[in-house]
């Protein structure tokens, strides 16, 4: 199973648009990117990624390129996987509190 991931990208300020269209075309030609789109706000880029092993490597190889300033990974989980880990913690502290 794979590991996904959005990846929230800030290029250097130096870069310029034509600069930019490129890295937007070299980052959809990657095989683990499913989609890469510009936004504005207090990101440049966000990517989703899918990784047949883990993302911390695709990630490792992105903040390897001279153009990225600053790089976030945000992996995304399941609802069951979200809803089972914080089942069990409040089952722990339930039970912690009963003793």
């Amino acid at each position: 199973m794979a590991t996904r991931a959005y990846l929230l990208v800030n290029v250097f300020d130096d870069v310029n648009q034509q600069e930019f269209l490129k890295i937007l075309r070299q980052l959809e030609e990657m095989p683990e990117v499913d989609f890469v789109d510009p936004v504005v706000g207090d990101w440049d880029i966000v990517i989703m990624i899918e990784a047949p092993i883990t993302v911390e490597i695709v990630a490792k190889k992105l903040k390897e390129q001279t153009w990225i300033k600053e790089l976030k990974v945000l992996k995304i989980v399941s609802l069951f996987e979200r809803h089972r880990a914080s089942k069990k913690a409040l089952l722990a502290a339930l039970q912690h509190e009963g003793e």
